[in-house]
């Protein structure tokens, strides 16, 4: 995140003249963030490379910053929210569904569980996460669970703002939690429905009712804090040593994870302490990294590709370990596996970001948005 307090020349006068230029905490803009949103797609990447046995984490960064993010833009302007939310997901995952359901047809011996049903393709289109077999519910495109998830947020989001703009926040956190806490505690009762009804809106509630849904909350919460932050810096500026110190913190919240969690993944509400407040105290060390520090645009750049990265890093992943590298081993093949598909997906997911969202979606918002 850049924060200009004007010119080097002038710097007696000139930061009391951008106090006032920059005292709207909506007008600034977050690179710090934006980079640490690509660290978190890198980490989906790390994990499916065999890489890093916490690499899901990232998800929980999504999430966070999801929810800051949605809190910040709706405060500048809530004209066509859910609008530029659709043309912002749509193209890619749809591009990624109906590609799965391609390969499904073609290759189905590379799908361990899903079936080339036409049912599970419009269900995935419309966001309606089904069971696949063991009570594993998700959309075709395997990863792209954390998408419905979002699509949902955004949902419930457009409903709280037109109910109340000032406490659009608290509304829709109050949403998330009595839905997942309903969900909760009628988990047996929901499970237990067999009615052709009962069978789509099961797994649906079982979905969205899951408690990561929660840690959208924890971004909301984030959005108030880092705006008090950014007040309080303008008034009394923190020293350079807050910025540095928040940088060293970085890696150390991962190391301690690494440590601490050495699972593939987390369920449950024990996910809420154990993964989504780290990341919220992650989003809130990148803000502070930024108040004082620029990044290089390598970071800025894999923020920017990281809705590419996460969504189609996963099959070329996946077919290299099957086909070519075994990344269970330790081997100097699968060292180079690793390398390959770690660049293979950023070269990808940065073709996707030209090619799907910078051409075909700045063409979808000049004709939907005008």
């Amino acid at each position: 995140m850049r924060i200009y307090f004007g010119n080097k020349q002038e710097k007696g006068m000139i930061f009391m003249e951008n106090i006032a230029i920059n005292k709207r905490f909506q007008d600034l803009h977050f690179d710090s963030i934006q980079a640490l949103r690509g660290l978190a797609a890198l980490f989906v990447v790390f994990q499916h490379v065999r890489f890093l046995n916490f690499g899901a984490f990232g998800v929980d960064i999504f999430f966070c910053i999801s929810g800051f993010m949605i809190m910040f833009t709706t405060e500048k302007s809530t004209k066509y929210f859910f609008r530029k939310r659709l043309i912002r997901i749509l193209p890619l995952y749809y591009l990624m569904t109906f590609g799965t359901y391609a390969m499904l047809l073609l290759f189905p011996s590379m799908f361990q569980q899903t079936r080339q049903e036409p049912s599970f393709l419009i269900k995935s289109l419309f966001f309606l996460p089904f069971d696949i077999g063991d009570g594993v519910l998700q959309p075709l495109v395997r990863i792209g669970w954390t998408v419905n998830c979002e699509m949902f947020f955004y949902l419930l989001f457009f409903i709280s703002f037109h109910i109340s703009m000032r406490y659009r926040g608290l509304i829709c956190s109050a949403f998330l939690a009595v839905l997942v806490g309903a969900v909760q505690i009628c988990a047996p009762m929901i499970s237990s429905w067999q009615s052709p009804i009962g069978r789509t809106l099961s797994p649906v509630l079982m979905f969205y009712g899951d408690p990561v849904m929660l840690e959208f909350i924890f971004g909301i919460l984030a959005y108030y804090l880092l705006r008090f932050l950014y007040h309080r810096h303008l008034e009394f500026p923190f020293p350079m040593a807050v910025s540095v110190l928040s940088v060293v913190g970085i890696p150390v919240i991962f190391c301690l994870l690494a440590f601490f969690t050495p699972r593939i993944n987390v369920i449950g509400f024990r996910r809420l302490p154990l993964w989504g407040l780290p990341a919220l105290v992650l989003l809130v060390l990148a803000f502070l990294s930024g108040l004082k520090l620029s990044l290089p645009r390598f970071f800025i750049l894999m923020g920017n590709i990281s809705y590419s990265l996460y969504l189609v890093h996963y099959y070329p992943v996946m077919f290299l370990d099957r086909a070519v590298f075994d990344f269970s081993t330790l081997s100097v093949m699968s060292v180079i596996g690793v390398i390959l598909s770690v660049a293979l997906s950023i070269g990808l997911a940065y073709l996707s970001w030209i090619v799907v969202e910078q051409k075909f979606s700045g063409w979808l918002r000049k004709k939907l948005l005008h």
